[in-house]
């Protein structure tokens, strides 16, 4: 008689304890989904919203989500948190933490103020903690707006005296991967085989697609169309013949098509930023992902996207820009007024100067 061994061998890549806050958002629950899967996760932490046990909706959906997670016959143990109480808990030892709070993850310009609003009460509360308890853990912010809320979480972390410019990451890789699948479907290729960076900020106008640094051949007015594309998700736009977006004059004239939720795309977008950072901790080199960090590579703002070598502190080195050429540097120029208006606005809500609009 023949038997057959059908257990999986287990991984032996894990690296760490991770901890998810808004692990019941539209994102974070997806998130939480693929970083159960992933090998290089020993634990995950999910944490519920910041609101008092007994009270709203959200009331036991974490626990929920945790033991739905728990399920999956994967080695990454699954843990919830629901009350923020025991978010303490949920950090010590932490590796990673991931900030997904919030209800708004890709807005257009006219709602980051609200966005801004909604999730920075809680990031203030969550950096608190880590700054007690975790303060050598790397931080990714993933909630809009992530050009004013990683400002907002440096003030927090220097207020605690903790405060690292190598550990504080706002996640910008949702922008790359949409860039390197409009960039692969104009050029007919697998996106995987692309690398394109994108820099300046998350989302909308600041962030600046460098096609060019692909070194391949593509036309003018589709780099533009490319670009236009990137900087156009989360608005109400549509695409003329000549690639230019436009403003659509009645909202609701706006079809899904057009206004996609932006859930699964931007989880799938963290996890890969994720898996880069673990496997930096765990010590290896030459990993480079495009974030938004504190940087002096512009004078009119501390903080910019561009690409960072990671390591295992966090951030090892900025990445230059490189050659840009006469278009992507009119993107970036453009780009930067609106970079650090977002930045002040995240230093007046630190401040509890909240008014200030976006």
């Amino acid at each position: 008689m023949v038997f057959f061994n059908l257990r999986r061998v287990p991984p032996q890549n894990a690296t760490g304890k991770v901890v998810v806050f808004g692990a019941t958002t539209v994102v974070g629950q997806t998130l939480s989904l693929l970083l159960k899967l992933c090998p290089h996760v020993t634990e995950l932490c999910c944490c519920g919203p910041l609101t008092k046990v007994g009270q709203g909706a959200n009331v036991g959906l974490v626990r929920g989500v945790a033991a739905d997670l728990s399920h999956i016959d994967t080695n990454t143990g699954v843990r919830a948190f629901e009350d923020p109480c025991d978010w303490e808990l949920a950090l010590r030892g932490a590796r990673l933490v991931l900030f997904c709070s919030g209800s708004a993850f890709d807005p257009c310009r006219a709602q980051l103020d609200m966005a801004l609003r909604e999730s920075g009460p809680e990031l203030m509360s969550a950096m608190t903690l880590v700054a007690k308890v975790a303060p050598k853990a790397i931080i990714g912010v993933v909630s809009s707006p992530v050009n004013a809320l990683v400002p907002l979480a440096r003030e927090v972390l220097v207020r605690n005296g903790v405060f690292d410019p190598r550990k504080l990451l706002g996640v910008t890789s949702l922008d790359v991967i949409r860039t390197r699948t409009f960039v692969a479907e104009e050029l007919q290729m697998n996106p995987f085989d692309l690398n394109v960076p994108v820099v300046g900020g998350r989302g909308g106008v600041t962030a600046c697609p460098l096609v060019s640094q692909t070194t391949l051949q593509i036309p003018h007015e589709r780099i533009i169309h490319v670009c236009n594309r990137v900087q156009s998700c989360g608005s109400h736009s549509t695409y003329g013949a000549s690639g230019v977006a436009c403003e659509l004059k009645d909202e609701k004239a706006a079809s899904v098509e057009l206004q996609p939720k932006v859930a699964l795309s931007l989880a799938h977008a963290v996890l890969e930023w994720s898996v880069s950072v673990l496997k930096a901790l765990r010590g290896d080199r030459g990993i480079v992902e495009c974030s938004f960090v504190e940087s002096t590579m512009r004078k009119e703002t501390p903080f910019f996207a561009s690409r960072v070598e990671l390591g295992e502190e966090g951030v090892a080195r900025l990445l230059p820009l490189g050659l840009l050429t006469a278009y992507e540097r009119e993107l970036v120029e453009t780009a930067v007024p609106f970079i650090a208006g977002d930045v002040e606005a995240g230093l007046r809500f630190a401040a509890g100067r909240p008014e200030a609009a976006l």
